[in-house]
């Protein structure tokens, strides 16, 4: 399967390349890349069948025969971009923490390469083929754990909202128009830094430590944190299974 970013030759033809009066071939992923293009360049308000008929060279009509309505194309878009995340990923690996690390990298990256539409990523369910994989995967890693099958789906929640969430948190700002973003941003460098000590004693006394809020590093110790937890937590389910009582995965 192709990813988002990669042109694929069932694209609409450009208008250039076509004979005149020949209507552009259309397909569900031509539709997709088209989609990312216009909400990448344009934002995502411009997102609409009549700017992608535009970016394709087709009449907007033409894309209800793969897609009913803008809400379908939101949740195909967040599908491929989890179809971007697993391309490539390594097979699963009987060290689960590590497996969960490159899951969540790998989906924070991809949402992050397309913020305009990865910033509504936490509040929506794709429910389509890639977003069924990556939670299968994040599931089999809490299996491998050791965690009762309960505990497995409760954690793969809780995991999986965290990187969706900092993705979506982080994909709003990048989304943000550059004036905006840029004054937001300021405000830590300059607001946050200068605050008067007797009326904010705590924050003045680390505010030349506060990190900036699109610092990496910000997503990479969440994570870090919900990792150890985890790890902590399978430590203590291994140490009340008995013995004789080990499941083995199916």
């Amino acid at each position: 399967m192709s990813t988002p970013t990669t042109p694929s030759t069932d694209v609409a033809e450009p208008r250039r390349r076509r004979k005149p009066g020949t209507k552009p071939r259309l397909s569900r992923q031509g539709i997709i890349e088209a989609a990312f293009a216009v909400s990448e360049r344009d934002g995502a308000q411009a997102l609409t069948f009549q700017a992608i008929g535009a970016q394709l060279g087709a009449h907007p009509t033409a894309i209800y025969r793969y897609f009913r309505d803008k809400d379908e194309l939101l949740l195909a878009l967040l599908d491929a971009i989890h179809a971007e995340a697993l391309a490539g990923a390594p097979e699963p690996t009987d060290d689960w923490a590590a497996d969960l690390a490159e899951l969540g990298r790998r989906t924070y990256a991809a949402f992050l390469r397309h913020p305009q539409v990865a910033q509504f990523a936490g509040a929506r369910t794709a429910r389509r083929e890639n977003e069924f994989r990556k939670v299968d995967r994040v599931v089999g890693c809490m299996r491998t754990a050791g965690f009762e099958d309960a505990d497995a789906a409760r954690y793969y929640r809780v995991f999986s909202d965290l990187i969706l969430a900092h993705a979506a948190l982080d994909a709003s700002l990048a989304a943000l128009d550059p004036a905006t973003r840029a004054a937001d941003l300021r405000s830590w460098d300059v607001e946050y830094r200068t605050l008067p000590a007797d009326l904010f004693p705590d924050l003045a006394a680390v505010a030349d430590h506060l990190p900036r809020v699109d610092d990496p590093g910000n997503f990479e110790l969440a994570m870090e944190l919900m990792l150890d937890a985890l790890r902590m937590r399978a430590a203590a389910a291994r140490s009340r299974r008995r013995p004789d009582d080990g499941r083995k995965r199916t």
